[in-house]
């Protein structure tokens, strides 16, 4: 379970770096069939046939990037390997590039055997401009950044890539998914219980991305894999929606953020 916590919070990272972008860097959209940039975990990718819409995303972050405002929430919940055992975790972020800002609110559930309540970890991190704070239960802090700072925070961020597990994916039907026209397709994770020997119980893949950019508008991903005795579950689920594209959104620091900006030294 703690590998797996880990794990999952090494995605956290990655996830909240690609949802903090405060610089509209966009991207070069991806022809049918070909790799997207800033890598990824891409399984059986193949050419496109004709007629069949491309099934290949761009990453996270170069799609984020080419909108001018969204949210988008991001689940990933992990049960085993005692069944009484899970930990969840959910990314909810907002972003608007008039003003440059960006809200993203993190919170963790884990629940331990024996344990009746789950143990919850949360946080909100607001970035406007140069300028951010990190809001806890008990604590807010401010930290401001230079010019030359951000600029170069920005650079590095572009450079991260982040897409999510694909796996011989098949055409569904063209769908709209939270007002925006989206290419529908499904796929199953390969060799899932082939090394183990577990039995599989889900095994079930759906995304749709934007017509017009190629950018994931909804994932959704459930495994769960058991032993024959059911003493030892594994199940997995992860979802990625995008919604409120191009719309107004306002984000602005509360009063404990601006409480402590004036206790903390500009740089």
């Amino acid at each position: 379970m703690r590998k797996r916590t880990l794990f999952l919070l090494s995605i956290l990272v990655v996830l909240a770096m690609a949802c903090s972008l405060i610089s509209n860097t966009g991207g070069t959209p991806q022809e049918p069939g070909s790799t997207p940039q800033g890598g990824g975990n891409q399984l059986g990718l193949v050419p496109q046939k004709i007629g069949t819409p491309p099934s290949n995303p761009v990453s996270i972050n170069e799609g984020l990037a080419s909108l001018n405002s969204y949210q988008m929430t991001v689940l990933i919940k992990s049960i085993g390997p005692d069944p009484a055992e899970s930990s969840t975790t959910t990314v909810n972020a907002q972003h608007s590039t008039d003003p440059e800002a960006t809200l993203t609110r993190l919170n963790m559930s884990v629940v331990k055997k024996g344990e009746t309540e789950p143990s919850n970890t949360d946080s909100d991190i607001y970035q406007i401009g140069n300028d951010q704070c990190t809001v806890s239960t008990d604590s807010s802090e401010w930290s401001s950044s230079t010019p030359a700072e951000t600029e170069m925070s920005d650079l590095i961020k572009s450079m991260l890539g982040f897409t999510p597990l694909i796996d011989n994916p098949t055409f569904v039907a063209q769908e709209t998914v939270n007002n925006i026209p989206s290419n529908h397709f499904t796929f199953k994770v390969s060799g899932l219980g082939v090394k183990s020997g577990a039995e599989v119980k889900a095994n079930q893949g759906d995304y749709w991305l934007a017509v017009d950019g190629q950018y994931i508008v909804k994932y959704t991903l459930i495994l769960e894999t058991s032993m024959s005795t059911d003493s030892e579950v594994f199940h997995e689920e992860v979802s990625i929606e995008v919604n409120q594209v191009n719309q107004p959104i306002s984000i602005a620091f509360p009063q404990s953020c601006l409480d402590a900006s004036k206790v903390t030294p500009t740089p």
